[in-house]
């Protein structure tokens, strides 16, 4: 029968030799970052911000971060609320009147 060693090396050395056009090898090697895979759960989290706020017809920072599905209560606390809703605000989509965040013009139109 065949020896077993049980000992391996820590180190490991791979060779790979890709040959074509040039376009068609740097395609080989650039990783898969599919747009919407990475986005994907920024978006969600800012689309479930936006029901948030619509849905309250507005509310101060704190009552959205209460209002939140459970899924976000823990990522957001009212800081990290006021983040995301000033990127919004650039958008028109929430906007800011004395301390409560109401829905934007983009959405009210």
């Amino acid at each position: 029968m065949g020896e077993t060693n049980d000992e391996f090396e820590e180190d490991v050395d791979i060779t790979v030799e890709l040959t074509g056009e040039y376009d068609a090898v740097v395609d080989k090697l650039q990783m898969s970052t599919d747009e919407e895979e990475v986005l994907g759960p920024v978006l969600a989290d800012f689309s479930r911000l936006l029901e948030t706020v619509h849905r309250l017809d507005g509310g101060t920072r704190s009552v959205i971060v209460d209002q939140l599905p459970p899924e976000m209560q823990h990522a957001y606390d009212a800081e990290a609320v006021v983040d995301a809703l000033q990127i919004l605000a650039r958008y028109d989509l929430v906007a800011l009147d004395d301390n409560t965040w109401i829905p934007g013009p983009a959405l009210t139109v």
